[in-house]
């Protein structure tokens, strides 16, 4: 574990830019057929039969896009919603353990037969709704709730540990101190509402401010996700100047259109690939943005024309 976490940390050191997956869910849901467990989603693939060659397939084109560029990726584990609560709602509690440990050494496999660089991110949900803020618990509560499966993903050999989309601050600080407490490069990536803000309500400046002050060991760096690249720009182009310089990545949605909307749509909604390409690397430029991908909307083909627009400023 020390010597993969290593090699992420001595990559974030370099500065080079670093390629990310796109949006999973989003990929199965409307790329596939398959029915995935309403509660567990992506997360319980990994233990069907049926389930397993279609999720593996998704992160195989990924790093199939990554190797073909020489660019270095980082693929999230399919483990969004494999906590208590989820696995609960799906009669399934025994079966955390397992889903995680399984996603994980199925990514571990992947990277390490990679002719490319390719970190694991061990990845985190909220534990409730994701777009649903007054749901989110405080951060006592959240470093407990949280604690289990940072465990259970630091163990399992990721990378680095990823909370993916939290919509409020107190759970995002929690999850952020059992994530460091691992020792595993720890990332909290935030959700943003249409005013910039998360979704609680909070300034971003002072949700970044109170990630920095109250998650001891210091976070890897703070993320944002979920969002168009309209909405990104926007806020971090208010931000200061060292409040920003804090976050480092951005996980793009393909559309402009509420996720709430997008998951009804039936379809993959995005920016054309070469369009989404463009306008993440606008950001890359602009505000120092070194790990850049997709989320909902976004699939292989998007995260294949970023990863050529990578390749194209480092040849």
């Amino acid at each position: 574990m020390g010597a993969q976490s290593g090699r992420f940390e001595r990559a974030l050191e370099a500065g080079a830019p670093i390629l990310t997956d796109g949006g999973i869910e989003t990929e199965i849901m409307f790329g596939t057929g398959y029915a995935m467990d309403p509660d567990l989603q992506v997360g319980a693939m990994v233990l069907d039969p049926e389930g397993l060659p279609l999720i593996r397939s998704v992160y195989e084109r990924y790093v199939a896009d990554a190797e073909r560029t020489g660019v270095p990726i980082v693929i999230g584990t399919p483990t969004f919603r494999a906590s208590a609560n989820f696995a609960a709602a799906a009669s399934r509690s025994a079966d955390v353990a397992e889903i995680n440990r399984a996603a994980a050494a199925m990514h571990r496999e992947l990277a390490d037969a990679a002719s490319t660089e390719v970190h694991v991110a061990g990845v985190l949900g909220p534990a409730r709704d994701a777009y649903t803020p007054a749901e989110a618990l405080d951060a006592d509560a959240a470093h407990e709730y949280h604690s289990e499966q940072a465990g259970l993903l630091a163990e399992a050999g990721v990378d680095l540990l990823f909370a993916a989309t939290f919509p409020a601050i107190e759970e995002a600080i929690g999850v952020g101190r059992a994530m460091a407490a691992t020792g595993v490069p720890a990332v909290v990536s935030l959700i943003l509402g249409p005013d910039g803000n998360v979704l609680d309500g909070t300034p971003l400046a002072e949700a970044v401010e109170q990630l920095v002050a109250e998650v001891e060991p210091a976070l890897a760096y703070v993320s944002l996700s979920c969002i168009h690249t309209s909405l990104a720009a926007e806020a971090l182009a208010a931000l200061p100047v060292e409040d920003r310089a804090r976050i480092r990545e951005l996980k793009a949605n393909g559309s402009p259109l509420p996720t709430d909307e997008l998951v009804r749509l039936g379809h993959l909604e995005s920016d054309p690939p070469e369009l989404f390409a463009e306008r993440i690397w606008e950001l890359h430029e602009r505000f120092g943005l070194q790990l850049i991908g997709g989320c909902c909307g976004t699939g292989s083909e998007h995260i294949a024309a970023l990863a050529r627009r990578l390749a194209s400023a480092g040849s």
